[in-house]
């Protein structure tokens, strides 16, 4: 019984193919214009389908074909000499055209070389294979092309297209080898699975080795030929107490220090908006610190006992009457960065201070109920927002910076558990909030909060975040739909379906000017689907740009203050791109090399990892990562 064919089996085939060719941003496009998230798991016919299905199928078309002509040719006896000419022309066209014995001169030329060349490079192997085994038999031709698999084998691989694996040399060209080879032509190009279950989806992807991209000329004086492993160019700054910091002849001690169970867990980090070495960072256990961290050159921690041999000197930020098991729930310098504002959580009571970033203390609000999860400072730096819950409901509050003065604005009925908001000043004394189906702007005036505008956003989707983009005044959102809204000064909406999952990062690309008619506005987005795009918020047809996949869920964006280069991070690496060239990154930096990343955590069945910390310093120079107890300063250019 013939089975039937219909899209979704077509499409499935379609869509395996370009995932074991490696085709793998070409198939998450794919994925979304097909509209079905992951065609594995959600088509029951998916199991059965084994590995190169689409190839095998084309194969054995293609010798059903054969067989057609051969069957034509027998039942078919010429009438004459022009009729059997034109029968034997017949017989030596296919699908694709004239019947080939061979590959194409240049298809068999590059084989040859590349043959010879893997040949050359094992013959020291094949050398000492023939000393171990002394007197060993004539290979017969199946051998030989034993060997010549067993020789690309060993080859080392061509590096990856954004984390994609790379393709192996094929070994044939049709049915050389019969009809069983015929059918897994793609053979060297495949990772083997245990079972026949489809292949993940590109948001599944694993990690892989760095591609090495073609050389675009000179950056900066650099001639980019590969893509540059950051491993080497990192510090990773000490989170435990004071006591602890103190340099140490002992590699132990130095780890036990980076990964102690007693180590605070990191929630915010921000560099200083101007001043590259400055960093400030916060978290549990009244972690608050403003550290002094210079770009000097590292070294190994097994020999210094230390992380690049010193610990950087730093500010803590918190007052001694915090109790030591406090939470910094929010941090926000001011633009200018002569002041920081921290949220602690001590004991069921809440409180903003500001600090200058020298360490100094400079003023104290007392919230009514904890946590602070967002603080927000106006252009001016004259005023902070702060949004906390309260009796159930969510209270915005707008602080005067040198007074103790302040107006509150209440959301009875939002529940900031299940639905947190984020918040973007559009000007001196007006704001965005924005989450769960809420999108309102807000103006502080004559000693009250009132409102502007309430949006209307999209039913069933959850807003998540909130960005205002002051060149254009335009806002973008996005939510857990996969969507990306961009809103206009008159509250109209535009949406672009960006990811198949839930939205997690979204950045504007910083500019040094407002953008002439004409020009583009970009902005990032980062979802859980394990893309990246960048789009044009200015273009009526919501295409994107270029688009970028990293296999696990992005859980961090962060463009250079330039907007020169874009980093992409995940809970296990950061990939580098240059904008207007992200075919191939620029720079990849991994966790797993580094043992001072390798902290355990109080609860090792735990692989939970809330809060991922990603920010370049003013200059573009150095990038700052952190998750649970670590923090790294990764040195890029």
């Amino acid at each position: 019984m013939k089975e039937y064919l219909d899209s979704n089996r077509v499409n499935f085939l379609i869509w395996r193919y370009l995932i074991e060719g490696n085709y793998r941003e070409t198939a998450v496009k794919f994925q979304k214009e097909w509209h079905v998230e992951e065609p594995h798991r959600q088509l029951d016919f998916a199991q059965h389908v084994k590995s190169h299905a689409l190839v095998n199928v084309i194969n054995k078309g293609l010798l059903y074909n054969s067989l057609e002509r051969e069957h034509v040719q027998l039942q078919q006896v010429p009438r004459d000499a022009a009729a059997a000419t034109a029968l034997a022309e017949a017989m030596q066209l296919g699908i694709f055209g004239p019947l080939l014995a061979c590959p194409p001169p240049q298809q068999k030329q590059d084989e040859e070389e590349q043959q010879q060349q893997q040949t050359d490079e094992m013959d020291q192997d094949d050398e000492a294979e023939s000393e171990t085994v002394p007197g060993a038999p004539a290979t017969s031709g199946g051998d030989a092309e034993n060997n010549r698999k067993r020789q690309i084998d060993r080859q080392p691989q061509a590096p990856l297209l954004n984390g994609s694996p790379a393709k192996r040399p094929r070994l044939s060209n049709g049915y050389e080898n019969g009809v069983d080879a015929a059918t897994t032509p793609m053979e060297l190009d495949q990772n083997h699975h245990s079972d026949n279950h489809a292949y993940p989806s590109p948001q599944e992807g694993e990690q892989a080795p760095t591609p090495t991209p073609r050389t675009d000329g000179p950056e900066q004086g650099t001639q980019v030929d590969k893509v540059e492993e950051l491993a080497t160019e990192t510090t990773f700054i000490p989170l435990g107490s004071g006591l602890d910091d103190a340099p140490t002849s002992s590699p132990t001690t130095a780890l036990a220090r980076i990964n102690g169970e007693s180590a605070p867990v990191l929630l915010h980090c921000q560099w200083h908006p101007r001043d590259p070495t400055i960093l400030a960072a916060a978290g549990t256990d009244a972690l608050a610190r403003i550290w002094n961290v210079s770009r000097g050159a590292t070294t190994d921690l097994a020999s210094v006992g230390h992380v690049n041999g010193a610990s950087p000197d730093f500010h803590a930020v918190v007052e001694e009457d915090v109790l030591p098991r406090a939470t910094v729930t929010a941090m926000a310098w001011n633009w200018d960065g002569s002041t920081i504002a921290i949220a602690t959580d001590s004991d069921s009571k809440a409180r903003i201070d500001l600090w200058s970033h020298e360490g100094s203390h400079l003023q104290r609000f007392e919230v009514a109920e904890p946590p602070v999860i967002k603080l927000r400072w106006n252009p001016s730096s004259a005023a902070i927002l702060g949004i906390a819950p309260d009796n159930g409901g969510t209270l915005i509050t707008v602080y005067d910076a040198a007074t103790t003065n302040s107006m509150t604005y209440l959301l009875p009925r939002h529940d900031l558990d299940s639905e947190p908001l984020d918040a973007a000043w559009t000007s001196e004394s007006e704001f965005l909030i924005g989450g769960g189906d809420l999108l309102r702007a807000l103006r502080c005036a004559d000693g009250k909060i009132t409102e502007v505008r309430t949006y209307d956003t999209r039913e069933g989707d959850s807003l998540t975040q909130v960005q205002f983009d002051w060149r254009t005044s335009l806002v973008a959102t996005c939510g857990e739909k996969g969507f990306v809204d961009i809103w206009d000064s008159n509250g109209k909406r535009r949406e672009i379906k960006a990811h198949c999952d839930a939205v997690t990062a979204l950045a504007w690309q910083p500019l040094q000017q407002s953008p002439s008619a004409g020009d583009e506005r970009l902005l990032a987005s980062g979802g859980e689907d394990g893309a990246i795009f960048i789009w044009n918020a200015l273009a009526p047809d919501g295409k994107a740009k270029c688009s970028m996949t990293m296999g696990p869920p992005i859980v961090a964006l962060a463009f250079t203050p330039d907007g020169a280069f874009i980093a992409g991070a995940t809970s296990e690496r950061i990939l580098i791109w240059k904008v207007g060239d992200c075919s191939i990154p620029r720079a990849s930096w991994s966790r797993a090399p580094h043992p001072g990343w390798l902290s355990p955590r109080m609860n090792p069945e735990s692989d939970e990892e809330d809060e991922h910390c990603l920010g370049w310093d003013a200059t573009g120079h150095k990038l700052a990562y952190g998750v649970n107890s670590r923090l790294a300063i990764i040195n890029f250019r």
